[in-house]
């Protein structure tokens, strides 16, 4: 990737093997070329598992992403599930 990545955080377990997610920001969208036009990208990955790929996210789709978590949109439940999808709207 390019020189201009900047690391925005990981989650790292004490157990080897599992995933550790990580995110970068950089304006290299050369690996995304269907999103060449954005200033910048945020690329989220599993460091431990670097072959698995990558997502890159435009800064609109990582705000919303973000906003997501913070309103418990990933929790899982008391059984350690997803919540349910919610139902596709009429249009």
């Amino acid at each position: 990737m390019a020189t201009d990545e900047t690391a925005m955080g990981a989650i790292e377990h004490d157990h080897p093997g599992e995933s550790r997610v990580e995110v970068i920001v950089t304006t290299d969208t050369s690996a995304a070329p269907h999103k060449a036009g954005e200033s910048k990208l945020y690329v989220m990955f599993d460091a431990a598992k670097p072959e698995a790929g990558k997502l890159y996210f435009t800064e609109a789709e990582w705000d919303a992403f973000v906003l997501g978590v913070k309103d418990g949109e990933f929790d899982l439940d008391e059984n350690g599930n997803l919540p349910p999808l919610p139902e596709p709207r009429e249009q």
